[in-house]
């Protein structure tokens, strides 16, 4: 018998309430987590050498105070040319080792000027500070200051630097300055490789050619990084960027004089996908190149073998005190590192503060770099070496400023004298050989010269040992956890995960008991808090320990602790026997959560989901064949109760060889890349692969109609009807643009697109098309969702929902996640449906394992349509699916959703299996779905607390757990949702075993 009838009311409402408590706990989590550092809105000033000597006891002069250096003057004019991306292998000739190197050797210009004019040019590795976003980065190069992990989150919301920058003070000098870049174009247009770049270009060259007075010119190109996004480094059209930026820098090479000074850098490399956001090797080497036409290095200068030695030295010591691995990065990019300098991007501020002639800006931490370090081009070496020291204590004296004050506004404890005494020593004892030096001064002896020579060199290394240490010092003190408003967010996590086990059977909550409990916890709480502010004020003063939490955070604490233990008053009122099919998968989902604290398991988490999803296919089956008696085996009982886990196997198996590569999975991953532009890039197959996913695509589509026209409700209502001809029609629509994405950037078009750069008719229309195909048809997808999803619930609002009209609901979404998602993937996700109909109509032992398995899925399509647990994996493109320009917060939804359109297809999924059980079974499954989530998180949040030390926290367990932080709300939301559908549910408990009903087939759900 069956009836109608719908989840009671108090389970979406406790559902609602645990999402809060859940998201709360992970926000309390984070506060204490994501790094942060305290910006000081102070401006820079310029210095004296001497002033201030010495330091340690101030008032002395210096013997090197009266001797005059005849210096260079600063340069009158600048141009800066910021390549977003540009690859320190972009620009340095390398063989061609690869057909599809497209990158190498596209930029000459700047090996030809090193070769021509070797001391008026100078090339350097330019190494990011992550996490390398554009912003951070951009923020990095004009202020010298380091960013934290959680500054990655403004990359999309910046607009203006919170502290002093080199900018500012570069407006001060210089009157007439000119910026191109962002402002000439939606910089967050991906697939737009030319828009900006092309009218930063009709800007600069009148600016430059055609006598307009100018003393700064700044240009931003993001063409190279577009096309990394888009199409990755190994893609002609990156040929056909790098090429047009050496075609600007020779140019621009023209324009410049004795008084000019051109900077040419890259803010940060990319990886081998063309993204960016982390800290692979190839993220974080890109180049910086500087030129004018007078002399930047020492040629000709007495001793310049001398000089040129001593800079390698002091290279040398600063990538040995920073860990550079010159064995990695000649492994992974292909080119010598020894052969340039390595270059913190933090040094370019100081650096150019120098040769401008303007103050370093106050928040700088920056060392200079040594090798533009020189006077008048007549200095000796004792000049050369004095004025050396000079700037090294100029630039010191400015980081210990900051030191000091930052210290003093904050009263942070790490920036205490006492803890700031063992770097501070480092100047103590340059200025001590400055001292030392006062009787060698007067004398003629050769041997007193040479070692005055050797004294000047020690104490700028030690001058610049403190600079370096500094800079580690900061690092390691801005990586400074509060790890008690991190074990609270834990406590917290724990609790509700208990409370959502608790509930289970029992969702309702008792009023009367829980207003009393919520009332005496509050009151217990809030005195507690004010004692905590009054009395035990100094007791929680330590150092790392809840500095992060004010009184408002331990007020909203209070509170989810007394709704939880308003929760743990209830007495559960049903059998606990509901919960006992759960616990054995509840026990999986916690062995599963236990790998998360395996930086090996999370980097092959992809592989290991597909074994666990095989495991549980086998296990399907043989629990089955075990549950029929030999006597009774036939061969189509056999067939009928294996070819559901056999199919299910097969799927995960076929589907396992598309994906994502992350960049520690180098060099054992070998997917095909499910990525937008990659999928043509199979050498001679490229034409049989795309008729195979014509075809693949094509069939998918007729077995989908078939299915929808069985199974929709068309014979009762003429809605339906419609909705089913306007979802086919959608989905041609997104299959058709997909097919246009890979046919679109394949080398031969892009050859025939660029012999049509005029506005003749066949450009036009093709234009048009283009914009219909990006624009208008996704917009005729949403508007059909949308329409179907709110005609589905009105039209099932006055009846229960089975299972063929949870299909029919499930449906009108599908055609949106398709249309965000990669090529291959949307092929995965069209064929995802039918899996369901085998899970939920085979002959599964139980509900539990449908459940389970649909979860593993759910993680297994994550990985499939070509994601990672990485920022570097995130589908931006999805941001401008039907919108001409990117929202902040549209965007926002449009690529969360598209991230987890797998796990949002398991959840649909559920509702179907929801469909044909009791409803005491819906509760607890509902309930399941985010403890299957709650799960995990804790465990990630514990093994974050524990290893957020570990060299791998922020490259591999910080992303992984803030994915799982948008997981388990995900599912909570789905939970609730699905407690809103009423669904039809039997009495009887043989009624909703699949094998007992016609619905069983896999073709009824």
């Amino acid at each position: 018998m069956r009836l109608s009838g719908s989840i009671s009311p108090t389970v979406g409402l406790s559902l609602v309430g645990l999402t809060l408590l859940q998201l709360f706990a992970i926000i309390i989590f984070l506060k204490g987590f994501l790094l942060t550092r305290q910006t000081l809105d102070l401006k820079g000033r310029h210095y004296d050498a001497w002033e201030r000597f010495p330091l340690q006891n101030p008032g002395h002069p210096s013997p090197l105070s009266n001797i005059n250096i005849s210096t260079r003057q600063p340069f009158e004019r600048l141009i800066i040319i910021l390549i977003d991306a540009l690859r320190f292998d972009f620009v340095t000739p390398l063989p061609q080792t690869s057909p599809d190197q497209h990158y190498l050797n596209q930029v000459p210009i700047i090996h030809h000027l090193q070769e021509t004019q070797p001391s008026a040019s100078l090339l350097f590795q330019f190494r990011a500070d992550p996490p390398t976003t554009t912003m951070q980065r951009v923020k990095g190069l004009m202020t010298g200051s380091l960013p934290t992990f959680i500054d990655a989150g403004t990359n999309f919301a910046s607009s203006a630097v919170g502290e002093d920058h080199v900018l500012r003070h570069v407006s001060q000098k210089y009157k007439e300055i000119y910026f191109m870049g962002t402002t000439h174009g939606d910089s967050f247009k991906m697939f737009d490789l030319d828009t900006v770049d092309n009218r930063i270009l009709s800007h600069l060259w009148p600016l430059m050619e055609q006598g307009v007075s100018w003393e700064v010119a700044i240009a931003h190109f993001l063409g190279v990084d577009h096309c990394g996004h888009t199409y990755g480094p190994s893609h002609p059209n990156m040929a056909r960027k790098l090429k047009e930026m050496n075609t600007v820098l020779e140019r621009l090479v023209k324009q410049v004089d004795q008084d000019t000074l051109l900077v040419v850098m890259g803010d940060h490399g990319m990886s081998v996908e063309g993204d960016h956001g982390g800290e692979s090797v190839e993220e974080l080497m890109s180049a910086l190149f500087l030129y004018s036409g007078r002399n930047l290095t020492l040629s000709g200068v007495d001793g310049q073998e001398y000089f040129r030695q001593f800079f390698d030295r002091i290279h040398h010591t600063r990538s040995n005190l920073f860990g550079y691995d010159l064995n990695r990065i000649k492994e992974r990019l292909g080119y010598d590192p020894s052969q340039h300098p390595i270059v913190s991007q933090i040094n370019l501020v100081p650096t150019l503060s120098y040769l401008l002639g303007i103050p370093i800006p106050f928040g700088n931490l920056g060392a200079i770099i040594p090798d533009i370090i020189h006077p008048h081009i007549n200095s000796d070496k004792f000049d050369t070496l004095l004025h050396m020291v000079q700037q090294f204590r100029i630039n010191a004296l400015q980081v210990y400023d900051y030191l000091d004050t930052y210290g003093k506004y904050t009263n942070h404890p790490g920036f205490s004298l006492q803890k700031l005494q063992p770097i501070v020593e480092n100047f103590y004892q340059a200025d001590q050989h400055i001292i030392s030096i006062a009787h060698l001064l007067s004398s003629s002896d050769l041997d007193a010269k040479e070692l005055l020579m050797t004294i000047l060199e020690d104490s700028i290394l030690a001058y610049d040992a403190f600079l370096v240490e500094t800079i580690k010092y900061c690092e390691a003190i801005w990586a400074q956890f509060d790890v008690g408003c991190m074990a609270v967010g834990i406590v917290l996590l724990f609790s509700t995960l208990v409370g959502i086990i608790w509930l289970v059977p029992s969702p309702s909550i008792m009023i009367k008991t829980a207003i009393w409990v919520c009332s005496v916890s509050f009151v217990s709480g809030i005195s507690l808090v004010g004692l905590k502010f009054t009395l035990l004020q100094n007791l929680f003063r330590t150092h790392g320990w809840f500095e992060k939490m004010d009184l408002s955070s331990w007020i909203q604490v209070i509170v989810a602790f007394a709704v939880l233990s308003a929760v743990f008053s209830t007495r559960p009122r049903a059998s606990l026997g509901v919960c006992r099919p759960w616990a054995g998968l509840g026990l999986l989902a916690v062995l599963q959560a236990l790998t998360l604290g395996s930086n090996s398991f999370v980097i092959w988490e992809d592989r290991g989901t597909r074994f666990v999803a095989t495991t549980l296919c086998i296990g399907w089956l043989l629990i089955d064949l075990s549950s029929i008696s030999y006597s009774n085996l036939t061969k189509r009982k056999f067939l009928d109760t294996s070819i559901g886990p056999l199919v299910v196997m097969i799927f995960v198996r076929l589907t396992g060889i598309f994906g994502q590569c992350r960049e520690e999975q180098f060099p054992h991953c070998s997917y095909i890349h499910n990525g937008y532009l990659k999928f043509d890039g199979l050498g001679q197959s490229d034409g049989a692969v795309t008729a195979i996913w014509i075809i693949t695509s094509a069939c998918l589509v007729v077995c989908l109609n078939r299915f929808y026209q069985r199974h929709a409700l068309i014979s009762t209502n003429a809605f339906p009807k419609v909705l089913l001809r306007a979802y086919i029609g959608s989905l041609c629509f997104v299959l058709f643009r997909q097919y246009f994405d890979i046919y679109q950037n394949s080398p031969e078009t892009m050859a025939a697109l660029e012999h049509h750069i005029d506005r003749s008719p066949v450009t036009l229309y093709a234009a048009f098309f283009k914009r219909a195909l990006d624009v208008y048809m996704p917009r005729m997808v949403y508007f059909i969702s949308l329409f179907g999803t709110i005609g589905s619930f009105a039209s099932f609002k006055m009846r229960a929902c089975g299972p063929n009209q949870a299909t029919d609901i499930k449906k009108v979404c599908w055609t949106t996640f398709c249309l965000w998602s990669r090529p291959l993937g949307c092929i995965v996700l069209l064929a995802f449906p039918f899996v369901v109909g085998w899970v939920v109509g085979g002959q599964a032992s139980s509900v539990t394992t449908r459940f389970y398995l649909l979860h593993v899925l759910g993680q297994h399509l994550f990985f499939v349509t070509a994601h990672q647990a990485t920022s570097t994996s995130l589908p931006w493109k999805a941001a401008f699916i039907g919108f001409d320009d990117m929202n902040y917060y549209g965007g926002m939804v449009l690529v969360t959703m598209s991230t987890l359109a797998g796990h949002i297809a398991s959840w649909l999924g559920w509702m179907v299996v929801l469909a044909q059980n009791n409803s005491e079974a819906n509760k607890a499954s509902l309930f399941f779905m985010p403890l299957m989530q709650a799960i995990p998180t804790c465990f990630s949040a514990l093994f974050v607390l524990i290893l957020r030390r570990h060299l791998m926290t922020w490259k591999i367990f910080a992303p992984r757990f803030l994915l799982q932080c948008l997981l388990v709300v995900g599912s909570h939301v789905a939970a609730i949702l699905l407690s809103k559908i009423p669904f039809s549910f039997s009495l009887s408990s043989s009624s909703s075993s699949p094998s007992s009903s016609p619905s069983s087939s896999p073709s009824s759900s």
